[in-house]
């Protein structure tokens, strides 16, 4: 079965979805890597918001949850791009310690179909989940053709899960 595992993730219900299966996943095989990755296509003033190191991995999830040192500006696009992150970071955290499993997350920036077939090359995944829609509103994960292109494009397995 599948060892290496992303799952694409954007907080939606189909997202959502997505990670349980993986989570059901590496109940059946326990040697299975995973990692949960945010894309941010979000790009401000012509840069990303994100660099493209990894946002968080899970053994460094309580230094996201103290309080900065500095009051974060709610107005800055950018901010709002950080929190949104840290929201859906505590959620598959959360999810994670539930069901007592080892995972990475990491928040990439561009395209997401573009940005988890990078990821997906460079982890040597040997399959992508992802869920079958997205959402509308501040970020975009998977609309209209983003998982049809993903399947097309991606240079392991893909599955979509509904």
């Amino acid at each position: 079965m599948f060892t290496n595992i992303i799952v694409g993730y954007d907080g939606s219900e189909g997202s959502r979805v997505a990670l349980d299966r993986a989570v059901d996943l590496m109940k059946l095989q326990l040697d299975t890597k995973l990692v949960v990755a945010y894309v941010n296509e979000d790009v401000i003033g012509g840069d990303l918001a994100y660099t493209d190191e990894p946002l968080i991995a899970t053994s460094v999830v309580a230094d996201m949850t103290t309080a900065p040192s500095v009051d974060p500006d709610l107005n800055s696009p950018r901010q709002l791009s950080r929190e949104y992150a840290k929201q859906m970071t505590e959620f598959i955290q959360m999810q994670f310690d539930k069901h007592q499993i080892d995972g990475q997350i990491i928040a990439i920036d561009g395209h997401p179909v573009q940005a988890l077939c990078k990821l997906a090359s460079e982890q040597n995944a040997d399959a992508i989940l992802v869920g079958n829609s997205g959402k509308s509103g501040f970020q975009k994960f998977f609309v209209g053709s983003v998982s049809e292109k993903l399947v097309k494009d991606s240079p392991c397995s893909v599955v979509v899960v509904k």
